[in-house]
């Protein structure tokens, strides 16, 4: 099994959902910056709940050239704590990211960012 990633655009945000196999990162996190930059959205939400072995896989979609100035990842809490690292990741190229337990609470991060 590969991977799959549902794309939609609206309100100025990429939604990717994405599931399979996370040995794909590279080629996922490829994937959702040509969308990104092709959609020419600001903030990205990056689902992951249905991709399997994602630990530590952030580091794919941050090395990426463009990276958004806002991404919202949706997980489990109980993976919060490897998150710490993605957002370091993502602060040293200017950019937010942050770990939400479903897509309402991290789309109404994106869209008002102050909440």
């Amino acid at each position: 099994m590969g991977y799959c990633i549902e794309f939609a655009v609206g309100g100025g945000v990429l939604r990717a959902i994405v599931s399979g196999r996370s040995r794909f990162a590279d080629a996922i996190a490829r994937d959702i910056g040509a969308q990104a930059r092709e959609s020419s959205v600001r903030h990205v939400l990056v689902d992951v709940r249905k991709l399997y072995n994602r630990l530590g896989r952030l580091r794919a979609l941050l090395a990426q050239r463009d990276v958004s100035e806002r991404i919202a990842v949706v997980d489990s809490g109980r993976n919060d704590r490897h998150y710490v690292f993605a957002e370091i990741a993502a602060r040293a190229k200017g950019c937010i990211l942050r770990r939400f337990d479903d897509q309402a609470a991290a789309l109404a991060w994106l869209y008002n960012p102050a909440a």
